[in-house]
């Protein structure tokens, strides 16, 4: 053993098994012990350097690996004694799913690992928008300016060879990695005490189960039909050519697109095009944002550059993008993150899956494939939003019409005389703020009578929904924070301060409020069907695996001899594992693209199989 100074103590560098052992088998039955692994990257195959373990009121311990550093212990010894001692403690660590999933690729088994909690869910548990970064972390909550590798050893992690150099940076990481640990431990206890009730909640029922189901559908990952989107590539490109030949025709000259002061002089000097929205810096703003408003106002230039601006997004974003993200295999493996946005819905990147444009000529969809001998299995909410409203409001019409299997949007329609498509943005933008200005040009209405909808007829029909809102919005002023139906917080400060003052913030923040009790509890209700699905999976011993969540929609990868039993599973879960005053439906099918989904075309498994080209595939049927 050796021990290297650092911070306010020192960290031991165990050097023998023997170590390891004597120090695991020291700690008490059941008592809290962090763990941190540092690796040689960040993908799921990464080479583990170092194992960093740590309990309150003892220096932190690391352990080595022999993979790159001669006094380092061969990882099957090391996965041995943590397989041992690791099941009599409770473990913490900050960002579990990645250190959990370094567990798993080296031997230690979830049977033996009981990771009871995750400092950087916890810190999101507390409040979703402060910074959950540890180095961040241990700034503002404890004063101490933690250093980076870099900063210590001198080299970006990125361009370190540790075959060659990692023997003389051992110290230096053991150093760093104890920190890691040591400084996680202090942020378990201080946002132990932070939590209440309900958040404990939600980390033991949701977000910990959680871990584990998105950290193996990273290491199981989707197989992408990669020529499929070099086709679209080729094809994609013409369009945009197509595009910005067609825009440089309507203003009467070439420019470069990427250049905000030649669009602003273009837009705005030449063609006299109104100005929607300002930069942070002041200049007339030609975002997206912008073209969208030309678009809905009947300018031309407005759709072209909207199409172009959604093209050009899928094809860098997309179809060029992923080819390079997947594996030999033409694997790929995104994360999906539950801790991703302020309200627990789960975000994704490498890359973003949620704000995959949808391009029914260009459909990437098309090029995510189920492996052989396996069937897609995707399912989504029916109005689940609204469903959750009705639940929450106890409005009496929006009750009916869900109790009765009805539409809620003709509902709207039909009472405030409207157009179903109109009734459905009012259904939306009233539940999440939009202005009686956007949804006239939406709905093609004078201001004057979407003003009226807005804030007269929908709240007077809807008067469950309306003081629902109102005590809502009135409770966030007060308290500064709202909860969801399980408990789960968003905090609001701006709700609390004067309109007066900054009337952008303070409503701002009243639409957050509604959006989170809303969007928050439907977020819950899609993570606790998901844990309850896969944990009825690996109960009957099936074949079937979690790949993605996209807001209310869930991707399985099922073995096809059982897909119908896994289906099945899927749709109950997913109807039954929440209960509201309102029944929560389901639609989906067993497709062979993920694509599918949306194609009234295609039906489900079994009509369309042939079952006779799976015959080499197809074993233990059930």
């Amino acid at each position: 053993m050796k021990k290297i100074d650092v911070y306010k103590g020192e960290v031991h560098l165990l050097e023998e098994v023997s170590e390891l052992e004597d120090y695991l088998s020291g700690l008490e039955d059941g008592s809290f012990l962090t763990f941190d692994w540092e690796t040689t990257g960040l993908d799921y195959d990464a080479i583990p350097l170092l194992l960093s373990l740590h309990q309150r009121g003892k220096y932190p311990v690391t352990v080595p690996v022999d993979y790159m550093f001669r006094k380092g212990l061969p990882m099957k010894d090391i996965s041995r004694v943590c397989n041992k001692e690791f099941k009599r403690l409770r473990l913490i660590a900050h960002n579990a799913k990645y250190d959990s999933m370094i567990n798993v690729m080296n031997g230690i088994k979830d049977e033996n690992c009981q990771i009871v909690a995750d400092t950087l869910i916890m810190v999101h548990l507390y409040n979703p928008e402060i910074p959950k970064q540890l180095e961040k972390r241990v700034e503002a909550d404890f004063g101490y300016k933690k250093k980076t590798f870099e900063e210590i050893s001198g080299k970006k992690w990125a361009k370190i060879n540790w075959t060659t150099d990692g023997d003389s940076l051992l110290e230096l990481l053991a150093g760093y990695a104890g920190e890691d640990t040591y400084w996680t431990t202090k942020l378990y206890y201080k946002y132990k005490d932070l939590l209440d009730e309900d958040a404990w909640n939600i980390l033991r029922k949701i977000e910990m189960p959680m871990v584990n189901i998105l950290r193996d559908a990273k290491i199981r990952g989707v197989k992408i039909n990669v020529p499929l989107l070099k086709d679209m590539e080729v094809e994609v490109t013409k369009r945009l050519k197509y595009i910005v030949d067609e825009i440089f025709k309507e203003c009467g000259c070439v420019f470069n697109l990427n250049s905000p002061k030649q669009k602003q002089e273009i837009f705005f000097d030449k063609l006299k095009l109104p100005v929607i929205s300002y930069t942070k810096k002041g200049g007339r703003s030609t975002d997206s944002g912008t073209a969208e408003e030309w678009a809905e106002m009947g300018y031309p230039i407005g759709k072209l550059l909207t199409e172009y601006s959604e093209l050009n997004k899928l094809d860098s974003g997309y179809i060029k993008a992923i080819p390079n993200l997947v594996d030999k295999e033409d694997v790929l493996r995104g994360d999906i993150n539950s801790c991703g946005t302020e309200t627990g819905r789960c975000s994704s990147s490498n890359p973003n899956l949620q704000n995959q444009p949808n391009n029914s000529d260009f459909p990437i969809r098309k090029a995510f494939v189920p492996r052989p001998g396996y069937v897609f299995i995707n399912y989504d909410y029916s109005q689940l939003e609204l469903r959750v409203m009705a639940h929450m409001s106890k409005d009496k019409h929006f009750l009916e019409v869900f109790r009765n299997g009805e539409d809620p949007h003709g509902d709207v329609a039909r009472r405030l005389g409207i157009s179903r498509k109109g009734a459905k943005v009012v259904n939306f933008g009233v539940l999440y703020g939009m202005g009686p200005q956007k949804l006239a040009r939406t709905i093609e209405v004078p201001e004057s009578e979407a003003k009226k909808i807005i804030t007269k007829d929908y709240m007077e029909t809807y008067s469950g929904f309306a003081k629902w809102k109102e005590k809502t919005e009135n409770f966030a002023r007060k308290n500064g924070y709202v909860k969801n139906l399980f408990g789960r917080i968003r905090r609001l400060r701006d709700a609390t301060i004067s309109p007066d003052s900054d009337r952008k913030a303070f409503y701002g923040a009243l639409r957050k409020a509604v959006n989170t009790k809303i969007q928050g509890t439907g977020a819950d209700i899609v993570k606790i069907a998901t844990i309850a699905t896969i944990n009825e999976y690996k109960r009957r011993g099936l074949d079937a695996h979690f790949l993605l969540q996209v807001h209310d929609e869930l991707l399985i990868e099922a073995r096809i001899d059982q897909a119908l039993e896994a289906e099945k599973i899927l749709k109950s879960c997913m109807e039954n594992s929440v209960k509201l005053d309102v029944p929560l439906d389901v639609d989906g099918k067993i497709i062979l693209n993920w694509s599918e989904m949306k194609d009234d075309k295609c039906v489900s498994y079994p009509f369309r199989f042939d079952f006779s080209i799976y015959s080499g595939v197809l074993t233990n049927d059930k």
